[in-house]
């Protein structure tokens, strides 16, 4: 999938501090200058270009459910010369576990499924596996390995056939099922596989009829290479090199990302879903507290207190949710949710001050790199509430 925990874990925020009960309320944001914090994200967004860290740079900065500003930055292709546009197609990687894991919640709050039963009553294939919960697959607790399937399926891919797939491993788990935390794409293939069993339809059919088409997120899909998408772009790869050289991306079937990182989006309906799900448009109250309430493992230790590689050590204290990170690295303790999302050819970054209800995200056409401007847009979209550095 073009993804590897080191990757996230490299990009992602450092340390975040631990601090007091999630609160919900509404609370202004102190000090923002609109006009002089676009200036910057403009500036953000041509330096990135200037520095080649990606043909083409898409930002959106809504508040309170409501767009503020729209950046558009360099290439969508190279080949053809296409410019970057508001409404330009970005692959968003694993900026695709939220919305998984919202349906999920969604699918529990209708009495489709249930968080804390086994992944087995839904899966028959699993039953002689150790048992592990829905909401461990969510929390990556599981202890599912890491690794996608050896080679990619061929005929008709469906998450049901990944999740089998994965199942058959030689090694199933790198740890005992709710014991520790290890990031997996492979607990939202079978989340995938779980929410097709239980709908009888596509993770694809049912995130368009319970999510999408519901919300009005019109440019935002499970992709396929074969759909014919207005505005798609290209994602790039880096060569051989010094500075190394931008080439077109490896094809990739984005259909076996499935639940893990297969839609496509823009940077304003990434913000508009944000907004919707904070808003508790999505899914009620008490799911969404659920959603944004951080990961423990079976003993009742946050899942951040055992972590089952030593570079993941990096994350600190920074919590995970329902395909969120849960950030607190704030002034007042107050909680910003965030998370990259990289996939051949693509990187992308959402995050949103949920108090104040103010969102960035960022959608670019290349690989990981470091001169990629997520790092910058956190710190100056959020410079108002962010704890100064230690």
């Amino acid at each position: 999938m073009g993804f590897t925990r080191r990757t996230f874990l490299g990009l992602a925020t450092g340390a975040i501090a631990t601090a007091a009960n999630l609160s919900l309320g509404r609370t202004a944001l102190a000090a923002v200058a609109p006009d002089s914090l676009q200036d910057e994200i403009a500036a953000i967004a041509d330096r990135a270009i200037g520095e080649v860290a990606t043909p083409g740079v898409q930002i959106a900065l809504w508040r309170d459910g409501k767009p503020l500003s729209s950046f558009a930055r360099g290439r969508a292709n190279l080949e053809t010369g296409t410019g970057t546009t508001i409404g330009s197609v970005f692959r968003i990687g694993s900026l695709t576990k939220q919305f998984t894991a919202a349906l999920v919640a969604l699918l529990a709050e209708q009495g489709m499924l249930e968080l804390d039963a086994p992944a087995s009553r839904y899966l028959p294939f699993l039953r002689k596996q150790p048992v592990f919960s829905v909401a461990e697959l969510i929390h990556h607790t599981a202890g599912l390995h890491a690794d996608e399937q050896a080679a990619p399926l061929s005929g008709e891919v469906t998450q049901s056939r990944v999740a089998e797939s994965i199942a058959a491993q030689n090694n199933l788990f790198d740890f005992p099922p709710g014991t520790a935390w290890q990031y997996s794409n492979a607990n939202y293939h079978v989340l995938g596989a779980i929410i097709e069993q239980v709908t009888g339809q596509t993770l694809a059919e049912a995130a368009d009829t319970r999510l999408f088409s519901r919300l009005a997120l019109s440019h935002t899909a499970f992709d396929n290479a074969a759909d014919i998408v207005p505005g798609r772009v290209a994602g790039y790869a880096f060569g051989d090199g010094d500075p190394p050289v931008l080439q077109n991306a490896p094809c990739i079937d984005i259909v076996q990302a499935g639940g893990a990182g297969a839609m496509r989006s823009t940077a304003d309906d990434l913000c508009r879903w944000h907004a919707e799900l904070f808003d508790g448009r999505v899914v009620n109250g008490s799911s969404l507290q659920a959603m944004l309430a951080p990961a423990r493992l079976r003993d009742g230790r946050m899942a951040s207190a055992q972590r089952a590689r030593k570079e993941d050590a990096m994350m600190g204290q920074t919590e995970y949710g329902f395909g969120l990170l849960l950030d607190r690295a704030t002034r007042d303790g107050s909680l910003i949710v965030q998370h990259n999302g990289f996939i051949a050819g693509f990187s992308g970054y959402l995050a949103t001050h949920v108090p104040s209800r103010l969102t960035v995200a960022c959608l670019c056409n290349a690989d990981p790199n470091p001169n990629l401007p997520f790092r910058a847009l956190r710190r100056a979209v959020f410079a108002a509430v962010l704890a100064p550095p230690r």
